[in-house]
């Protein structure tokens, strides 16, 4: 008998732990624990496009987007970047004044006008990233209103806005390698934008909303 109960205990041991098995995989891999929550943002932070704040997919329209660019950020595609950031946030008495090589090397200065043409501001770019650095993002967005969550979908950008947006989201994420071929307006009312190489070969095709100016899909 007694072995025959020592049998017994031993398989309900067995068996509970190939049960607790896939459950505990199970959990892990959802949000219990933040799990899957975490993984999630990981992708977010790792790609630059993705489905809720950013643009695209989770996995990146263009790759990472924080390796350094095949060439150099441009001034005036420093200009555009800049351009896009007062568009998206509908600043009404900001401009950009001059865009200029800084003292720094690999550097690019560019100045905020406020409407009387008295200087506000100066972000810099790191070139070789094409990007702003965290204290620069930080004061940037200082200058800007918070959005109108209320009117965020009552805006309607004109046709060289739409181009403007589009050209700053190739430069952003096409590290130097992509360029924006041509945009044009559909039937419906959204844009259609193509991505070329450096050869003009189209790579990508993405269409924009005139609301947002993000992909839609």
């Amino acid at each position: 008998m007694k072995r025959k109960t020592s049998l017994k205990i031993a398989a309900a041991l067995i068996a509970s732990t190939l049960l607790a098995l896939p459950v505990a995989s199970a959990y892990a891999g959802s949000d219990g624990h933040h799990g899957g929550r975490m993984l999630e943002q990981g992708q977010f932070k790792e790609f630059g496009f993705d489905g809720k704040h950013r643009d695209h997919d989770k996995r990146g329209m263009f790759g990472k987007q924080h390796r350094e660019r095949a060439t150099p950020l441009s001034v005036d595609e420093a200009r555009i970047l800049v351009d896009a950031m007062l568009l998206r946030s509908n600043v009404s008495d900001l401009k950009i004044g001059d865009a200029l090589l800084s003292d720094e090397p690999g550097k690019i200065d560019v100045s905020l006008v406020n409407g009387a043409g008295d200087l506000v501001d100066v972000v810099t770019f790191d070139a070789k990233k094409g990007r702003l650095d965290h204290g620069e993002r930080r004061s940037l967005r200082k200058l800007m209103p918070r959005p109108d969550k209320e009117a965020r979908f009552d805006r309607s950008f004109t046709d060289a806005q739409m181009n403007t947006l589009a050209q700053a989201m190739v430069i952003r994420f096409g590290q130097g390698e992509l360029k924006l071929g041509k945009i044009a307006e559909t039937d419906r009312g959204t844009y259609v934008a193509t991505v070329t190489n450096k050869a003009g070969d189209i790579v990508r095709e993405m269409e924009l909303s005139r609301v947002t100016g993000r992909p839609i899909s």
